[in-house]
């Protein structure tokens, strides 16, 4: 069981970024894989950002888009997690923090790309840094 956030996403989706083998390496291992309900937007704004900076790219994000939304992932409602997510905010953003408390929730590893969650102080769950 792993959760996995918006880096992890964004770079299966970014067909340039480096880490894209390893990430599908990781995502194909046949965990169940979890994520909070905002994940979709997170991505969105993602590669919004990218096409914008790629224009190259505008003509292939709606096919990851519609990937994405039959990605079997299963979205989890942020509620549950929201007082954890207060607590963590010294030390990660709301964003984040609703990944580390799904985690600790579920008692799964958290997947990410981003080496400042990673290193983040406060999260109770393993974290695998994918760089």
């Amino acid at each position: 069981m792993a959760v996995v956030d918006a880096s992890i996403i964004t770079a299966f989706y970014a067909s340039d970024d480096p880490r894209r083998d390893l990430v599908a390496a990781r995502l194909t291992t046949g965990d169940a894989l979890f994520a909070p309900a905002h994940l979709d937007a997170e991505v969105v704004s993602a590669l919004r950002g990218m096409s914008r900076s790629h224009p190259a790219l505008r003509a292939v994000v709606p096919a990851a888009l519609h990937h994405l939304a039959g990605f079997p992932i299963r979205r989890m409602a942020l509620a549950p997690l929201m007082q954890r997510m207060w607590e963590l905010r010294d030390n990660v953003t709301p964003y984040d923090a609703a990944y580390v408390a799904l985690a600790e929730r579920l008692d799964a590893c958290l997947v990410t790309s981003d080496s400042k969650l990673a290193a983040a102080t406060g999260p109770r769950c393993d974290v695998e840094l994918i760089a």
